[in-house]
């Protein structure tokens, strides 16, 4: 749905300028995060009575990090139940051959409904020897915002993961796209009309209409971002027209879900504060905190 607004009111125009180079802004920053973002590969089984699967599928995103060289991939806890028993495979999604990993998975808990709002939050700790190309991806404890947001300013932010659309597999070798699209956090009252805790969970806009160039047209479906990383964009305030001094990508959240704009509802994406993710690793283990 288009929002209602004029787009040749000076005043709206005005601040779509402001928003449009903040984005830009968001967009050029170094990748510094958005590096670590991977695409989740299984094999899944077959139903009855159908030859086994030899070809891995996409069915997420997943976020790399290391502590005290322990490392980690931090996703959702509904995509890790949706092939629960299955290898879990991983890439760069460039024509390379994936990484079969083997781990144990810390988790919020069961996921009866993954549009809920139930908090969905999953860390898988790798066990098996991973790549020196994917250790150097990982991201560490300074990646990452752990601060509660500036109420005085609104940072752009970035939702990055893989789409399944865009994902394809050849034997062991897989190609995918990473993608990253622009947004910002939503106000108090639609965290209150859509009933979702605003301590740990993140909602940045996700209309159904996006703005491009002065014209409208359909946002990408986000299907395959779950597990992905929501990236705050310290530096940008979409209010501003000043230039961000040195803006810098930080790791926010994981995406666990989309609703689509219904009965008077925003399009919203809500994240998993990063927050709940290491609040798993310290409950599992601690002394990798101290």
């Amino acid at each position: 749905m288009k929002p209602k607004f004029d787009i040749n009111n000076p005043i709206v125009k005005l601040g779509l300028e402001a928003l449009k180079k903040q984005t830009k802004i968001a967009l050029e920053t170094s990748q510094d995060v958005e590096k670590a973002i991977m695409p989740i590969y299984a094999i899944p089984k077959a139903k009855a009575h159908q030859k086994p699967k030899r070809k891995a599928e996409q069915f997420g995103s997943g976020v790399l990090f290391t502590i005290k060289e322990n490392y980690f991939i931090l996703s959702t806890t509904h995509l890790f139940e949706a092939f629960d028993g299955y290898a879990l495979q991983t890439g760069f999604g460039d024509g390379e051959q994936i990484e079969a990993l083997g781990g144990e998975r810390f988790s919020s808990g069961k996921i009866e409904n993954p549009y809920s709002n139930q908090l969905d939050a999953t860390v898988f700790h790798i066990q098996t020897e991973l790549s020196q190309k994917l250790k150097n991806l990982a991201l560490g404890m300074d990646d990452l915002d752990l601060e509660k947001d500036d109420k005085k300013t609104k940072s752009i932010y970035l939702a990055s993961g893989f789409r399944i659309k865009k994902s394809n597999t050849t034997g062991n070798q897989v190609y995918s796209k990473r993608e990253a699209f622009p947004s910002i956090q939503v106000d108090k009252d639609v965290y209150e009309m859509y009933g979702i805790d605003n301590i740990r969970q993140i909602i940045t806009s996700y209309e159904d209409d996006i703005l491009v160039n002065g014209h409208w047209q359909k946002s990408p479906k986000p299907k395959g971002f779950s597990g992905g990383g929501l990236i705050k964009t310290e530096g940008t305030d979409a209010l501003s027209l000043k230039s961000a001094a040195s803006p810098k990508q930080k790791l926010k959240g994981i995406i666990t879900e989309q609703h689509r704009e219904k009965n008077n509802k925003p399009g919203i994406l809500i994240s998993t504060n990063i927050n709940v993710h290491m609040s798993l690793i310290f409950r599992f283990m601690p002394e990798l905190f101290e």
